[in-house]
């Protein structure tokens, strides 16, 4: 990391940049861009990771309702991002910072060369005193390639860059232990130890998302999980509150942290945890489950019961146990013709039932990661 600076990822979601004037929340980026000034004075990096731009675009060509269809939904990000990335790029001017617009997309990060030249790139703004606005590039993204929310990006980028702390902003006063846009009285969380089984995680996952955006709580723990392996620290704090960077940086309660005192993952671990949407899904019996989870093994075609969806050779896949719970997740060596002919198949039986030589693993352990 540069000049041993501290580096933070922020991320901003839909509900607080969105607004009614033109389509953005002035208020919210004065204080927002006011508070980063802080942390650079500091002696913080910052990338922002920002939604908004199809909220923009939206009011940019007068549409009431959010796009339903791929191709009305990327052609009006690409027509709000425009607007978005203006917006920061005025305010952070006024106070002599600089800013890149930087446009991801989910085969940035699931290429792994073009991961680590994302990485390179985004390193070398910093270096240069550049603040990186970041977003999901919608305007090329589809339904089945993508990160699907950017809280799950900016918890990927925590992890690419290396980050410190991974900052996500919300129009609620943290994680509740219930829905507070339903129970008016729903108790802020201060803290969740992912390595604790006090908090059931699976429970506060069943939260639902806002009108203009695509993530709910499920998303942002999950966010925060990806972050915390990589060995940032996580936090889901009120954006709508004019110090709450500065209380983060001076150590103050704010919203809640999430933390985990395991081992963070390993380069290429933490590289294929950072993917997006998986292409699809493989239920495991529970010898399997115990052999990947108890014993460190690869997963084999003999463990698994049903495959779902359309897998290719190389695609992110999700392990679920029995009773649909995620257990792991990794580098499908097999397509899903492949494995539909191959599960419950053991290893002598693959080459007999393919007919032509493969991998003996569905999944190598160098390639899996439990949940």
């Amino acid at each position: 990391m540069s000049n041993n600076k501290e580096r933070w990822v922020i991320k901003a979601g839909s509900s607080l940049v969105t607004g009614e004037q033109e389509g953005i929340n002035e208020l919210f980026i004065k204080n927002l861009v006011s508070q980063v000034h802080e942390l650079i004075k500091n002696n913080i990096e910052v990338i922002i990771v920002s939604s908004g731009a199809i909220a923009k675009g939206m009011f940019e060509l007068d549409l009431k309702e959010r796009p339903a269809t791929l191709n009305m939904l990327q052609a009006t990000a690409a027509v709000g991002q425009v607007g978005l990335i203006n917006n920061y790029e005025r305010r952070f001017s006024k106070l002599n910072l600089k800013t890149a617009q930087v446009l991801v997309s989910h085969d940035d990060i699931a290429n792994r060369e073009r991961y680590l030249n994302s990485r390179r790139s985004l390193q070398a703004l910093l270096v240069l005193g550049v603040i990186p606005i970041v977003n999901e590039n919608d305007s090329v993204a589809t339904e089945e390639i993508t990160f699907g929310d950017n809280d799950m990006l900016a918890g990927a980028l925590a992890g690419l860059v290396s980050a410190d702390k991974l900052i996500i902003l919300t129009d609620q006063k943290g994680i509740c232990e219930s829905d507070p846009k339903v129970d008016k009285l729903a108790k802020l969380i201060p803290s969740i130890d992912f390595d604790s089984k006090k908090i059931d995680l699976k429970k506060l996952m069943e939260g639902s998302s806002g009108v203009l955006g695509r993530g709910g709580i499920k998303t942002k723990i999950r966010a925060c999980k990806l972050a915390v392996d990589s060995g940032a620290e996580a936090f889901v704090v009120d954006g709508r509150e004019k110090d709450t960077l500065n209380d983060v940086f001076k150590g103050k309660n704010a919203g809640t942290s999430l933390i985990s005192k395991k081992r963070k993952l390993a380069s290429r671990k933490l590289w294929i945890a950072s993917q997006g949407s998986p292409s699809g899904r493989i239920v495991l019996d529970e010898g399997a489950i115990n052999a990947i989870s108890l014993k460190g093994s690869s997963l084999l075609p003999v463990g698994i019961k049903e495959v779902q969806g359309e897998i290719k050779r190389g695609s992110l896949i999700i392990c679920l146990d029995s009773k649909g719970s995620e257990v792991a997740r990794g580098l499908s060596n097999f397509s899903s013709e492949e494995l539909i002919k191959i599960k419950g198949k053991r290893s002598e039986e693959v080459l007999e039932e393919l007919g032509y030589p493969s991998e003996e693993e569905v999944v190598h352990r160098d390639n899996l990661i439990l949940s």
